[in-house]
Formats: structure tokens, sequence, C-alpha cells
């Protein structure tokens, strides 16, 4: 087999360790959420990974996530909260995944696939409080009083109500606080209502790091456990630590001389000799198009820091070398992760976008490698 050009290195044992760091820093059990892939770091292992660490729940966003979990061997609860009315609940029910409710079209979906298997699905309310994407709203109070029926006929499990933060990472954001105010409110709704909301759940990342008063019974990171902030404006947990370090092979070294131009559109022109140095990845294996160089940006080849310089073409970048150099092709560049190299962090700057994109794009070209403590 031949050997990858492009390798993500994921250090599973890394995320364990900031599974436990989240778990000390909350006193709150946590959901581990592995949704897209675990946000690029492989979503099966991740997910044992995280249970190693403590987590006790996993989360994801489709069903065919979940399920892939299950085919895993991961049997510790699943939360799955994007599907629509038309999903095939009954795939759910047979394996044991816990399922977000919206709308009452969804509930009476699930129930009716429940009542076919003679399953008593398990679902968890989301409440929309001001982040207007999913979770009830208007429908709130009918939902409420469905679920209500469907408990009492001993047809559902209410096994959580949730809902999502919009702004925890702008703490001072005036809606952080309307937020947990509705969802406080949706909370003692229920229990007007004679319904146990179940397991309370609202702190995304953002939240485990600025708002304790959100933890509730449960928390919910996806970013922190992969060792990044929700921003780059501020910090995360401590002790949690960036766990995958991306690198890709030099294919070519090459002296260009002054005056050519470097790349599509030609945008950048060189001054004086140098050498230019191609490395096999890009656009389609996740590097930002608009990290057209010169930028604030590098990557790291035996330790040394060197610029991308140029447009990111689909499969490969260039970066310079200098005027003099010890790289030859066949050494190996790391984009981020290593020790000396940037962070997902500096290439999300660089590109004016955040680090979850950054991690959750690396194609499928690149070979994910566990690394060997």
């Amino acid at each position: 087999m031949a050997k990858s050009n492009i390798i993500a290195t994921i250090d599973y044992g890394q995320i364990a360790a900031n599974a436990r760091s989240i778990i000390r820093f909350t006193e709150t059990p946590l959901m581990a959420v592995v949704k897209a892939d675990a946000y690029g770091h492989g979503i099966v292992p991740s997910a044992h990974a995280a249970i190693f660490g403590g987590a006790t729940w996993i989360g994801t966003a489709f069903l065919d996530e979940a399920i892939k979990l299950r085919q895993g061997g991961i049997t510790a609860p699943i939360l799955a909260w994007l599907s629509p009315p038309s999903e095939d609940f009954r795939q759910a029910l047979d394996w044991g995944i816990d399922l977000s409710v919206s709308s009452l079209d969804q509930l009476q979906a699930i129930v009716s696939h429940g009542d076919v298997i003679g399953c008593k699905p398990r679902i968890h309310l989301e409440v929309d409080t001001g982040m207007t994407r999913g979770g009830a709203l208007e429908e709130f109070p009918a939902l409420v009083g469905a679920i209500g029926k469907l408990i009492d006929q001993k047809r559902i499990e209410l096994v959580g109500t949730w809902s999502h933060l919009a702004c925890s990472d702008e703490p001072e954001h005036p809606l952080n606080q309307q937020q947990g105010e509705r969802f406080q409110a949706a909370l003692e709704y229920l229990k007007a209502k004679g319904i146990s909301p179940g397991i309370r759940h609202i702190a995304n990342s953002g939240g485990v790091i600025h708002f304790p008063h959100l933890y509730y019974d449960m928390v919910r990171s996806g970013i922190l456990l992969y060792g990044y902030a929700p921003s780059t404006g501020f910090k995360g947990c401590p002790n949690v630590l960036p766990v995958m370090e991306l690198s890709a092979v030099v294919v070519l070294v090459k002296k260009v001389p002054a005056g050519a131009s470097i790349g599509y559109g030609a945008t950048v022109r060189l001054f004086e000799d140098r050498y230019i140095g191609l490395i096999a990845l890009g656009y389609a294996d996740g590097i930002p198009r608009r990290l057209e160089g010169p930028m604030q940006i590098w990557c790291t080849i035996k330790g040394e820091k060197f610029p991308l310089i140029g447009r990111v073409s689909m499969d490969q970048i260039t970066v310079d070398l200098g005027a003099e150099t010890t790289v030859q092709a066949g050494d190996r560049a790391v984009l981020f992760g290593g020790d000396k190299s940037a962070t997902a962090d500096d290439w999300a700057r660089a590109a004016g976008t955040i680090s979850y994109e950054i991690l959750s794009k690396i194609g499928a070209r690149a070979t994910r490698v566990a690394r060997v403590h």
C-alpha cells in the first residue's frame, strides 16, 4: 500500500485527558459531542476515548452517526438531535438511541414508529431559548401537552430537556442571560404541568468556560474535547490540549529566480531568488483557499517555520524556503498541531474563520493515524 501523503495524527489519549479535565473543571457529567466525524478526528475512536476519560453520554447531529457508533461498540447513551419527521426512526429505536424533539410532527413520527414495534421512545425535548435554530418556540405549550399525555399513556420516556447557547463564546452578550432565563422558565413550565424535565442540559463548550450556573445536570462539549476553545479570543479549561497534528509530504524543492510569480492568478511575485517548497495538500483537503500568500501563517519542516506563499490550489500549497535551504523533497511539513507548529487557531485567524471549520474540513485523503505514546 502506498504511503499517505497527508497524515492527520490523532492523540486519542489526549481526548480522554481533555474529557477528564472538563469533568474536573465542571464537576458535572459530560456529553462528548462527536458529530461530523468527531470534528474530523474519527467518530468511533474519539467516542471510545471520551468514554475512557469519563464521559457518560455521547452526542451526534445525525441518526446515521449514532448508528455508526453503536456498530462500533459504543454502549453509552447517545443523543441524536437533527432528524426530520420523515426519518426512519425505527432504526433509532432498534439501536437504543435517544432522539431530540422540537415539533409535534416530529414527536408523532417518533411515537408512531414506537407503537408499531412496541417500543417506548426515549426523547429529549429541545427548547428554542434564542438560538432560533432547532427547538420548540410557539409550539412549545402544545408540544408539552402532547408529551404529558404520551407519558401518561406510557408511550414515551422524557429523558431530558435541553437548549443551545448562541453566544457563549461572547460571555458579555446579553443573549446569554436571556437564554438562561428562558430555559429556566421552560423547566418551570414543565414542572407546573406535572412533568419531570429529566436531564437538564444547555451548557456547550463556551458555557462550560463561562457559565457555571448553567451546568444543570450535564454539560455538552465538542470543541473543548479536541483541545480548542470556542473562540480564539479566550482560553479554554486548564489542561485541555490540541489533539490533531496535520502533516503532508514535500514533493518538490526548487530554486526560483527573481521576477517569477507564484501560483494561480500570479498574485505573488518574487523580488529575489528563492527556494520554493511544494507540499501535497490543498483546499480539497480542507486547507482554506483564502489562505493566499504571503500570509501570516506557516508550516514547520524539521522544526523551522516557513510561510505559505501564493494561492492555495486544490491539491497543493507552496511555501517560501528562503534564499538557502536544507529542506528536501520527501521531508514532512507540519501544518498545525506539532511542536513549534502553528495551531488550528492560527490557521483560523489567518483564514477569518474558527478552529471548528479548520478541523472538521480535513478531508478523506488525510489518513487518520493514532499517536502511539
